[in-house]
């Protein structure tokens, strides 16, 4: 097996597993555990896990907080059709919050011939990539950098959102239920979505099958608070009920 291979199928069970012992990755790539070990100090110098006695985590396990570098090879394809069918909501001459979410990320390259379109993002890399894909105004929060996840969050991200309102709020999540909505795995992130939502007028979410039946710590808002849902698979009845009765636009992308 190729070294990138088994980099590749390490990242894929710790991802799964949340921690994985060096003994058990041995056996299940068919490698030495000095073989691992090694392999492991490699991933974790590259940002995508963290090492832990005997074994591996994922990034921020502890919080629901993942690296940018592993949300980025996670769900790509999925990804990829959400924001194929998000760019039909957005308008040439309106303004729109985005978030830090690679979901939301993959938008950007898509936008191409859109004119005279503003958006505030508080994600690091989201704005990077606007400036390089785009002809957008584009305007980036301030605040703490929350480096993991190429984030600005805090009481400054907050107060500088305060100062715009845009025509919609195109945004993902960590987890997502019917009881508590989408939902984060920090509180600093939940505060700057729940700002970003408080100043748009339309409410986008963005969220793959994953995420569905998940829970965090931080519930970002009801599901009365969303105007329309983009996932990549038919929900099960109990949302598809919560969705009608509140008169939720839901899009699924093929």
């Amino acid at each position: 097996m190729l070294i990138d291979e088994r980099h590749n199928q390490i990242l894929g069970i710790v991802k799964e597993k949340t921690f994985v012992s060096v003994e058990d990755l041995a056996k299940m790539v068919y490698a030495s555990p000095a073989t691992i070990r090694r392999d492991l100090s490699d991933l974790e110098m590259a940002g995508l896990i963290q090492r832990v006695r005997g074994g591996a985590s994922t990034l921020g396990a502890s919080t629901g907080e993942t690296s940018s570098l592993v949300r980025k090879q996670t769900n790509v394809l999925e990804k990829r059709k959400l924001a194929t069918a998000a760019l039909s909501f957005i308008k040439n001459g309106q303004s729109y919050f985005l978030d830090s979410s690679t979901t939301v990320g993959q938008i950007i390259p898509l936008l191409g011939k859109k004119q005279d379109v503003t958006f505030i993002t508080t994600g690091l890399e989201n704005a990077y990539s606007l400036s390089l894909n785009s002809n957008a105004n584009t305007y980036i929060t301030g605040g703490l950098v929350q480096s993991k996840v190429a984030s600005t969050i805090g009481g400054d991200a907050i107060a500088y959102i305060n100062h715009f309102h845009c025509d919609a709020f195109i945004f993902s999540c960590h987890g997502f239920s019917v009881e508590s909505g989408p939902n984060e795995g920090t509180i600093e992130q939940q505060r700057c979505k729940e700002a970003m939502l408080a100043h748009s007028t339309q409410h986008i979410l963005l969220v793959d099958h994953s995420k569905f039946d998940k829970t965090l710590v931080a519930s970002v808002c009801p599901l009365s608070d969303l105007d329309i849902i983009i996932t990549d698979a038919k929900p099960s009845k109990p949302y598809l009920d919560a969705f009608e009765k509140l008169g939720i636009q839901l899009v699924i992308a093929d």
